[in-house]
């Protein structure tokens, strides 16, 4: 069944209207704390699981067949445009995802194809379109991608790192080297979230989430300026809203000015109202999204209601709407009980 944007909640609150219900989703529900999952994932590589449509659709679901969610986000990873591009993905066990050929250089940076998005990752565009056919009319199929900067910092180190040494080198000492990666990134990117939307997403979300390992000054004006630029380009092809999430923390928050997104993702450190204020001071006037601790689901289900009955109150006095969600991405110890209480509180009058 095919969904209609105007009728979804999450599409309504992203938008800035009242929405027929309060809008809930959640960063990774679509994962590892689900044992519908595992069973999955025990007989296949997860590089795999991400190019096969019929997979990638599956796990999509999941979650949506257990919880009264408003929308499904599509099973795939930040990496898949990488891969794309040249580097070869793989997903070392207790090491996570590693690039090879790491860019260190400008001709490094030359030697990496300008991926087709419909030839070279169409199969996450067949994933959104087959998920899109179980999805009831007031649910929304989000799409997503990385944002450069977050994408060149995996593509730079060649795996996840806590100092991000060899992406400051560049940075420092090579900024048109960082610069010109990034460039090429945003032009990948950009074509990415249009043939997802094309093939059906209602919304599309970009992942900053390394933002904050660079100064607010770097952030301003190497950073922001790419990722912006995508935002107001896939809107103006397309004319579906944009979600962001600026990563960890308030200070890339007062680097937002004249940022083109529609709802912006707040993570567990910082405040909704405290969110709320600081955006408006920028001049915007956008939908929250967010930000309960994903650590807050082990807690007993008393404090579960209470937190997310916290959060309506806040979030009703701090952003035109809201949108309920994780700070960031769900936990593989989730209890899958605990979204069940999540959603069940939200839904009371």
């Amino acid at each position: 069944m095919s969904t209609t944007p105007s009728m979804q909640p999450l599409i309504q609150a992203s938008r800035g209207q009242a929405p027929s219900r309060w809008p809930v989703w959640f960063m990774r529900q679509a994962g590892r704390y689900l044992p519908e999952y595992r069973e999955i994932r025990a007989g296949v590589d997860f590089v795999t699981m991400c190019k096969r449509a019929d997979l990638a659709a599956e796990v999509t679901w999941q979650p949506l067949r257990r919880y009264d969610l408003d929308a499904a986000i599509i099973f795939s990873d930040i990496l898949m445009p990488p891969m794309a591009m040249g580097q070869t993905l793989t997903f070392d066990k207790g090491h996570g995802p590693r690039l090879d050929k790491p860019v260190r250089s400008m001709a490094d940076v030359k030697s990496l194809k300008m991926a087709d998005a419909q030839k070279d990752l169409g199969f996450v565009g067949e994933a959104i379109a087959l998920t899109k056919t179980k999805l009831k009319p007031e649910q929304t199929m989000i799409g997503f991608a990385g944002a450069p900067f977050t994408v060149a910092s995996y593509m730079i180190e060649g795996q996840g790192s806590k100092e991000f040494t060899e992406v400051k080198k560049l940075i420092f000492r090579e900024p048109d080297v960082m610069k010109a990666l990034l460039e090429k990134l945003a032009t990948v990117t950009t074509d990415y979230l249009k043939m997802q939307i094309k093939a059906g997403a209602d919304t599309v979300m970009l992942f900053d989430t390394w933002a904050g390992q660079v100064s607010p000054s770097v952030y301003r004006h190497m950073i922001f300026p790419m990722t912006n630029k995508i935002i107001a380009d896939v809107k103006d092809a397309t004319g579906v809203p944009v979600i962001y999430f600026p990563g960890q923390g308030s200070d890339r928050l007062y680097e937002l000015t004249g940022c083109h997104a529609d709802v912006i993702s707040i993570d567990w450190r910082t405040r909704l109202s405290n969110a709320g204020k600081i955006l408006r001071g920028l001049g915007l006037n956008v939908t929250l999204q967010g930000n309960l601790d994903p650590q807050a689901l082990l807690a007993p289900e008393s404090e579960i209601r209470s937190m997310v009955l916290a959060m309506k109150t806040e979030a009703s006095a701090s952003a035109r709407s809201h949108i309920f969600n994780v700070g960031h991405g769900l936990l593989p110890h989730t209890p899958p009980e605990s979204l069940s209480i999540v959603i069940d509180e939200l839904r009371k009058k």
